[in-house]
This record gives C-alpha cells, sequence and structure tokens, in this order.
C-alpha cells in the first residue's frame, strides 16, 4: 500500500508568567512535530496558566503513531484552556488528547478536547472526559483512515467477473477452479459471514462485461450483488478473437472500474494469461498485460485512493518460454488450465486479495 505521514505543525500561545509555568510543569510551550521517518509524533508540554489558558495539541504522527496532546492548565480568569491530540500518521493511530481542567476565578470549566484526526490507514480515537465540564470530547475522525488497516466489516462478499477460467474451464472439478479454491480459503479465513459470487461467463469479451451491456454477468449485475470487493478475470484470447483493439480494451476495463468506483466498489484485476495460439497474438496477450498492470497496479479503495497492489499477473508464472501456456499447466487444448493452473491462479490471486480482505473484516489468520 503506498502512502506517506503527513507531518502537521502544532501551535500553542504563550501567556505570561513563562518561566514560572516552566518551571512547575518542568516542559517548554512548544510543539512536537512528527517524523518524516516513521517515528511517533513528540507531546508538546502542556498549556500554560494565563488570561485565557493555553491549548496543547499533540505532534503530528509521521509513519506511526500521533502523540498524547498535553493537558491544559487552568486559566486564571475566562475560558479554560483545551487539549487537541495529535493526527495519526500513515499506518498509525492519533494521540489521546489531554483532559481540560478547572478553570481558575470567573472562568468556565475546561473541557477535554477532541482526539486527532486518523492519517491514512489510522483509526479515531475516542475523545477524552470533561473535567468538571459540561461536555466530553468528541471522538476523533477516522474517515480517511478507518480503512484499510482498521477491520470494520462483519461480513464480506466478493464476485467475480470473467470468461471460461474464472468460470472453471479445464479443471477437474468445479471446486478445483481457482475461483472455489479462493472462496474456500476465504471462507476459513475470515471471522463472519462471507460470500462469493462467481458471475464469469466462458466466451465472454471485455464487451459484455461494460456497463449497459445488458449481458447476463456484466458489471451491472456484479453490483446487483451489493459486493465489497470485484475482480476482474479475463484472458484475453477472446477479444482478440473478436478483433478488439489494445485501446479498446484497455477503455472497457477502465469504464468497468469506474463504473464500481462510482457504486462505492474496489476493483481488482487479474492480468491476461498466455495462451498457444501465433506468435503475433501471443506477444498481443503479452503486452496487454504489461498494459493493463500500468493501468490498474494501484486502485481506489475505501478509505484510500492509491491502493495497492490491486493487480495479479497471472501471465509470466504460466507461461512458457514462447509465451504459450505451459504445459505443465495445460489442459491440453493450449488455451484452459487444468487443476495444476487453477491452483497456481489461486496461490497468486490469494497473495494478493487475502491481505486486503483481511484489512476490511477480521480473519482468524
Amino acid at each position: 500500500m503506498r502512502g506517506g505521514s503527513r507531518v502537521v505543525g502544532s501551535v500553542m500561545r504563550r501567556a505570561i508568567g513563562l518561566s514560572v509555568v516552566s518551571l512547575l510543569l518542568g516542559g517548554g510551550a512548544c510543539t512536537g512535530a512528527g517524523t518524516d521517518d516513521g517515528g511517533a509524533g513528540r507531546a508538546p508540554g502542556a498549556g500554560m496558566s494565563g488570561s485565557t489558558g493555553g491549548a496543547a495539541r499533540g505532534g503530528a504522527g509521521g509513519a506511526s503513531n500521533g502523540a498524547a496532546a498535553g493537558a491544559a492548565q487552568a486559566a486564571t480568569s475566562g475560558a479554560a484552556g483545551s487539549a487537541v491530540g495529535g493526527v495519526g500518521g500513515a499506518g498509525g493511530t492519533p494521540g489521546a488528547a489531554g483532559s481540560g481542567v478547572a478553570a481558575g476565578a470567573g472562568g468556565s470549566a475546561g473541557r477535554a478536547g477532541a482526539d486527532g484526526s486518523a492519517g491514512l490507514g489510522g483509526s479515531g480515537g475516542r475523545g477524552g472526559a470533561g473535567a468538571s465540564g459540561n461536555d466530553a470530547g468528541m471522538a476523533g475522525s477516522g474517515d480517511d483512515g478507518g480503512s484499510p488497516n482498521a477491520p470494520t466489516l462483519t461480513s464480506f462478499t466478493l464476485t467475480v467477473l470473467g470468461s471460461s477460467t474464472a468460470a472453471g474451464e479445464g479443471a477437474s472439478s468445479s471446486s478445483q477452479g481457482w475461483v472455489n479454491l479462493l472462496a474456500g480459503d476465504l471462507e476459513r479465513t475470515i471471522v463472519g459471514d462471507y460470500a462469493t459470487h462467481n458471475l464469469a461467463v466462458g466466451g465472454y469479451t471485455t464487451a459484455e462485461l461494460v456497463p449497459d451491456s445488458g449481458a447476463s454477468g456484466s458489471i451491472d449485475d456484479a453490483l446487483e450483488t451489493e459486493p465489497d470487493l470485484i475482480i476482474v478475470a479475463l484472458a484475453g484470447s477472446n477479444d482478440l478473437s473478436a478483433g478488439t483493439s489494445t485501446s479498446t480494451f484497455l477503455s472497457r476495463l477502465t469504464s468497468i472500474r469506474d463504473h464500481a468506483r462510482e457504486a462505492g466498489v474496489p476493483v481488482f484485476f487479474l492480468s491476461t494469461a498466455p495462451k498457444d495460439l501465433s506468435t503475433e497474438e501471443k506477444q498481443m496477450l503479452r503486452d496487454w498485460g504489461d498494459e493493463m498492470e500500468t493501468r490498474f497496479s494501484s486502485c481506489w479503495v475505501p478509505g484510500q485512493s492509491d491502493y495497492s497492489p490491486c493487480f495479479v499477473d497471472v501471465f509470466e508464472p504460466l507461461a512458457n518460454g514462447s509465451l504459450g501456456v505451459a504445459s505443465e499447466y495445460s489442459a491440453g487444448d493450449g488455451i484452459h488450465l487444468n487443476d495444476a493452473g487453477h491452483a497456481l491462479i489461486f496461490e497468486t490471486v490469494r497473495d494478493v486479495v487475502r491481505p486486503y480482505v483481511c484489512s476490511r473484516i477480521a480473519c482468524a489468520r
């Protein structure tokens, strides 16, 4: 997964009596900024006493966790200071908010500050309780960081679109097809409800899968299953036979992805697959796979716009030296795969899909 930590400076107001407060608190009034190299943000000094009360903010997190904010000190008059938690870095959690304290004469009770919002992949924290105040701190926001590092789902649905190999053609039985092997693995792994919908149909091209195609097993049908993830697996040879150009092939796949994105569903792609065709056709399938990797290696997922990997290269492990299907994986027709070929696709897909699934829902392993 690509991601970077945001380094955000924290600001505190100075108040009169700095030297006295520094002696009392044993700390400065400056903030701690998060590091770029993955260290956690440093906690700032406490807010100083003053006419309005100083605000204390936690340091911004680097690639780890944000620091906790220092507690705001009591004001001698006016409103009490507040404490705000540090911002979580990429993959980290926000720092906890410091508790507000009672105000001095003429002031109202302080409130606990809100926890900092999560960074990418982080999660929102809980607000601290107000000390002698009226309100508890608000919960930190995890809108941008709740996934994919924080499992939030209690059920997961996977839907597969594609052609004959995804439908299980060539395997000795349907249970040995790579989609069913993947479904069994995820069902054993996921803690919660799991469902797979395999809408793959033999002979399908990109034309059948695009929005509004009217074909059974299109992206429109996939979205009706209310999936949490869609996998598109087209070997490419059917499009070659139909005379589909490279630009059309790629633009149709892009429209499938974008249509799902509009519905809030991420799409992972399998590459094209090797076939025993003419030299020119074998090279074109290889080139299409390379183009797909360039275009679809990263993708949108809930909470992140550039998640990776979400592309699975099956061409390379299945191909022989001449870019045809390796004999140990061929079902005998030079087009479809035997049980060993399906098992290889399953293992390759599993290594990409399972980490993402387990970032969205709790897994047993």
